[in-house]
């Protein structure tokens, strides 16, 4: 009866919320293009909507935003941010698959990683958490010193500020924070295990800290791109619906584009696919490829730009050699659940109430405007070079949610591709523990050595290509891994979290594909990593940033693809290395600065004059 009133509670919740967000239902497309524009930008995601917003802000320019999804406008489960989980595998997702990997997602029914990547106005910024993480500064400054020449934290944080509108009342006075931009960041409703964090945290040593201000290593409340009335801040809603009345902007959906044209070296167009009808548009100016760390080599790659040997075997003439597809990076994560005797911690009951429902419908206020079942973070330096190196930059990042997870019934369990027997295991585990288990901790390792690939699929290059993670492929990162649970493992075993019931060596609680190793022994960690260990959905690097004579690059520091006029990559697939956190903010400031370098103007100076004592 319990899983009927959840599924009704569901439903309702639909119904209502799709009734009042059709109030407010618009669309910003046009349904011809033209033949010719200056700026040709392909992929409306993370990046692609603040530039074609910042891009036409010069009237005297014409701008086409090409996307191969669709509106975004209409659909509860993007514009509801606890939800946000429920857009997977939906049409707003290009639902992409790695290769498989020998003696790794063991767990996994299919023992490969599913990539939710966003298919639609707003992209992946439609399908994310919503979490606000700059990064650390000893990301930006490697960055300037390998080669990549404005991109230290000096000269980025202009732009992290010029985008943000900051919520939260105790952080609108910080110089790290600004207030009017056009993307809203604020708090998440917590649980009182939020005040158990900051206290377990102090008693090891870390600090409360705002993770995009002076500090980042310590605990940090999560800060989320949500509005002020509780709706999903993707880029689309905070980027491009105020800009929607531009003569000079033109958004085309269901737009897949298959190349970019080029002539003598210099990109002059796009070949697009749509209604059926593949066209031909020309760029005046420049293409600027924002497609994403998987799309934007894909397109990059069937335009004959990528490494030659590749698209020899594929049959593709090579326009330019660059190592397009390669450098892939992404953070992996592995988790530890908590048993708890507190009853302050998010539930499907709480979630879907009618009181909670009526604060959100009326005045946005609530569960539902939580991004997702995640509270806090915490960030650590545990490597003990990089401490001398780069003090403060950290190499663990934790994710807490706090959550009861009251059933694993066939909704959950098609959320969640775990095989059979870890469904049942914890199954069992609930049932000994009094029917619930108590909130998780998710450890990402921020800094990882392994390095994927993204290639054509040589059956069908215009189908989804290759994407061979190489997950652990390099020793350290499964040294790192281990001691972010190591470091986990103590903050869990603080006199705080004992205080309210955490357990950690519980030996019934080991999973029973590693009950040959001692519980919590290195061992043991390791084959728990192989079973469990996943993607935290942060995949960059693909179209590496650096210096023009550096083998290893596919973009200047301009965003210029090598050798080629006219043509640029603006998304998360320059970033030379991936950085600190989440990757969302970062990859809007990349857009925002991409904006000035195309358009040859300085938009940041009043944050530079702001900034100068930092």
């Amino acid at each position: 009866m319990g899983r009927y009133m959840s599924m009704f509670g569901v439903g309702l919740l639909a119904i209502l919320l799709s009734f009042i967000i059709s109030w407010r239902k618009g669309t910003t497309v046009v349904d011809k293009i033209h033949d010719e524009y200056d700026y040709i930008i392909v992929g409306a995601g993370s990046a692609g909507s603040v530039l074609a917003s910042r891009l036409s802000e010069d009237s005297e320019h014409t701008v086409l935003l090409l996307e191969a999804g669709g509106d975004d406008m209409g659909d509860m489960f993007l514009s509801t941010p606890f939800l946000y989980a429920l857009s997977q595998h939906s049409k707003h997702d290009w639902g992409f698959y790695t290769v498989k990997q020998d003696n790794f997602l063991l767990g996994y029914k299919e023992e490969r990683n599913y990539w939710p990547r966003g298919k639609g106005l707003g992209g992946t910024s439609n399908l994310n958490a919503m979490i606000y993480v700059r990064g650390s500064k000893h990301d930006f400054d490697e960055w300037a010193a390998e080669g990549c020449d404005g991109w230290s934290y000096k000269n980025v944080l202009p732009y992290f500020l010029k985008s943000e509108n900051i919520l939260i009342d105790d952080l609108k006075d910080s110089r790290y924070h600004s207030s009017g931009g056009p993307l809203p960041v604020s708090a998440n409703k917590m649980t009182s295990l939020s005040d158990t964090i900051s206290k377990a945290g102090e008693e090891i040593g870390y600090k409360s800290v705002d993770c995009n201000g002076a500090e980042m290593i310590g605990i940090c409340p999560i800060q989320g791109t949500v509005t002020a009335n509780g709706l999903r801040a993707s880029t689309s809603r905070s980027f491009l619906r105020p800009v929607i009345d531009r003569k000079n902007l033109h958004i085309s959906i269901h737009s897949h584009v298959q190349k970019v044209f080029i002539e003598n070296k210099r990109a002059t167009g796009v070949s697009v696919i749509k209604d059926n009808r593949t066209l031909a548009v020309k760029a005046r100016k420049e293409v600027i490829i924002s497609a994403g760390s998987v799309m934007s080599p894909q397109i990059l790659m069937l335009s004959g730009i990528g490494p030659k040997a590749h698209l020899d075997d594929v049959g593709i003439r090579v326009v330019a050699d660059l190592p397009v597809g390669k450098n892939l990076q992404d953070h992996l994560y592995a988790g530890i659940s908590c048993n708890t005797n507190t009853t302050d911690l998010i539930t499907t009951s709480a979630v879907i109430g009618p009181s909670s429902l009526f604060n959100y419908l009326w005045n946005g206020k609530g569960w539902l405007r939580n991004t997702g079942i995640l509270t806090d973070l915490a960030f650590f330096q545990l490597d003990e070079e990089m401490k001398r190196t780069r003090p403060g930059r950290p190499d663990i990042q934790l994710h807490f949610l706090p959550v009861l997870v009251e059933n694993s019934g066939d909704e959950v369990r098609n959320i969640l591709p775990y095989k059979d027997e870890v469904w049942d295991y914890w199954d069992r585990l609930k049932i000994e523990k009094g029917g619930k288990l108590g909130f998780a901790v998710i450890v990402n390792d921020l800094h990882p050595k392994s390095r994927g690939i993204v290639r054509l699929n040589k059956t069908n290059p215009l189908g989804h290509p290759e994407i061979i993670a190489n997950y652990l492929h390099h020793p350290d990162d499964l040294k790192m891994l281990i001691k972010g649970l190591r470091e986990t493992l103590r903050l869990l075993n603080t006199k705080a979290m004992k205080d309210i019931g955490v357990e950690t060596a519980d030996r019934s609680r080991a999973f029973p594909q590693c009950s040959q190793f001692e519980i919590l022994s290195d061992n043991y960690l390791e084959c728990a990593i192989r079973l469990l260990a996943t993607t935290a959905y942060h995949p960059t690097s693909t179209c590496k940033m650096g210096k023009v004579d550096h083998p290893d690059t596919v973009v200047d520091p301009q965003l210029r693809v090598k050798g080629i006029q006219g043509l640029r990559v603006a998304d998360a697939s320059v970033m030379p290395s991936v950085t600190s956190g989440n990757t969302n903010a970062p990859t809007i400031m990349i857009a925002e600065k991409a904006a000035d370098l195309i358009r040859g103007v300085d938009t940041v100076k009043h944050f530079k004059m702001k900034l100068n004592n930092l």
